[in-house]
């Protein structure tokens, strides 16, 4: 098809005869909304970036200045020409947002035929594997819905603004997670008090049985129903309803993908997480009649979520970033969370018989799924089985090691009776942390549900960790699938709050 037939250049210069026309206000709007690639002419896209530029150094001016402007790029005949054509396009700006639209749909279409065209090539070569040529083209395509391109190189007082900006945002919301989506967890959320922001991977890593499928429920459950372990984490939602403040507290749409337990064993264990009923007893019909309205009122609060489930053993990392664009499109999940990383396959050629090629991919593509995504992704994963039972960092990776090279935050859990020696911490270290009577195994009751864990944070880039440190100390409810924190407050002043 030709590219003609996919150009409106009528439309193109009206857009731009709308810039010219429009107040100032109004032109700061525009630059937000219109991209130089949608136009398709070289010497339309050289019109609105000179344009832009005018508009960014916040000056005013008029048809006269845009062609002075034009002179150091085109010949004094054309440049005066394109301004004067643009003057008496249009009579007004009033219709830029229609002009906007339809310039973008074109935009589109021309998108779309190279996109396609491209495919059909990789298609049509045998010697690739059909997978990757499937990939490729479906990859492309959402790109271009998502409109996830880059715009480019920028200067880094860009940049620096926006970090600037991102400072006083904190220093106006003292004591609350700022921007991205809160853990739930005090400490965990004291140490990465940014949140969990879009394209982020956040990986938990423990032995089989260490929790690490229980923290990440938690952590999805916090935001599906917005709740949390800390004080300020109420004042925020009640800020959000009355002011429309903190609004990153509010419980959100939360995808869970799980590849090792069925979704129908992750709701029992929240419904006996929410209803405080051991499992035994449930399974054993055990209940008494005050224990059912508690089940009952379990059984509605989850019904009443912005949780979302999907079971899916063996599936290959290639099908589950397809899978998650998907449910991001159709659910608009603002988090995603997946368990566990050993268990994704992965369907390209290098990975069929290297392991390590094959959890390199996987590694990869879940870093693209969060910024395809463009949401947080939380991933469980096991450590090497020589560091089960001791206190390691980044060094007990395996097969996931690209995985923790790539994660923004990596959360390693552990049982706080584990610390003890050369691997572990001394009881001076330990009281540093809570120094409680609940630290002493000859105080704990045989049977006591509660067990106490540690969660390090041995990776954080934004933020600090606790290498060298005191890990976080958490409550572990065995018995109901939940870790709780040891700490209510998340903003302490005077520094001297510690984990009871």
């Amino acid at each position: 098809m030709s590219d003609q037939l996919l150009t409106n250049e009528g439309a193109e210069r009206a857009l731009l005869g709308s810039v010219v026309r429009a107040g100032a206000e109004l032109r700061v709007q525009m630059v937000a909304e219109i991209r130089e690639e949608w136009f398709s002419s070289e010497v339309r896209m050289l019109v609105w970036r000179e344009m832009r530029e005018l508009i960014n150094k916040s000056l005013p001016w008029n048809e006269q200045i845009l062609e002075d402007s034009l002179r150091a790029h085109v010949p004094l005949e054309t440049s005066a020409r394109i301004a004067q054509e643009l003057a008496n396009l249009v009579p007004t700006a009033d219709m830029w947002k229609t002009l906007v639209k339809t310039v973008h749909g074109y935009y589109i279409r021309r998108r779309g035929v190279q996109a396609c065209l491209t495919a059909a090539q990789k298609f049509s070569d045998l010697k690739a594997p059909a997978e990757d040529a499937l990939e490729a083209a479906e990859s492309e395509l959402f790109a271009l819905h998502a409109n996830t391109e880059g715009a480019g190189m920028r200067h880094i007082s860009e940049a620096l603004k926006e970090a600037y900006d991102s400072i006083q945002e904190s220093i106006s919301n003292r004591g609350y997670v700022v921007g991205g989506l809160p853990t739930g967890f005090t400490d965990i959320d004291r140490s990465y008090i940014k949140g969990m922001r879009p394209g982020q991977v956040i990986m938990i890593c423990a032995p089989p049985g260490g929790g690490k499928t229980v923290m990440k429920m938690k952590m999805a459950w916090n935001r599906a129903a917005g709740c949390g372990d800390y004080d300020e984490h109420e004042r925020a939602l009640k800020l959000g309803m009355e002011r429309g403040m903190h609004l990153n507290y509010q419980p959100c749409e939360v995808g869970v993908y799980t590849l090792e337990m069925p979704d129908v064993a992750l709701a029992e264990r929240l419904l006996i997480t929410l209803s405080n009923i051991e499992l035994a007893r449930m399974q054993q019909g055990q209940i008494a009649r005050g224990e059912k309205e508690k089940l009952a009122a379990a059984d509605v609060a989850i019904k009443q979520s912005r949780l979302h489930m999907d079971y899916v053993p063996g599936i290959s990392i290639q099908d589950l970033r397809v899978k998650a664009r998907y449910a991001v499109m159709r659910h608009n999940l603002k988090l995603i969370t997946i368990d566990y990383a050993q268990l994704i396959t992965s369907s390209s050629k290098a990975a069929q018989s290297n392991r390590t090629q094959e959890m390199v991919d996987v590694s990869k593509g879940l870093k693209l799924l969060a910024q395809e995504c463009n949401v947080p992704v939380i991933v469980c994963a096991q450590p090497k089985q020589e560091t089960w039972g001791q206190r390691a960092g980044l060094n007990a990776m395996a097969e996931t090691a690209q995985l923790a090279k790539d994660a923004d935050l990596v959360i390693m859990l552990g049982f706080w009776d584990q610390l003890k020696g050369k691997n572990g911490f001394s009881n001076e270290e330990k009281s540093a942390v809570g120094g409680s009577a609940f630290d002493s195994d000859d105080e704990q009751e045989p049977d006591d549900p509660r067990v106490w864990a540690y969660a390090d944070i041995v990776k954080n880039r934004h933020g600090p960790n606790t290498n060298g440190r005191p890990p976080i100390k958490l409550r572990w409810e065995r018995d109901f699938f939940d870790f709780v924190s040891t700490n209510s407050k998340l903003y302490d002043p005077t520094g001297r709050e510690m984990q009871k």
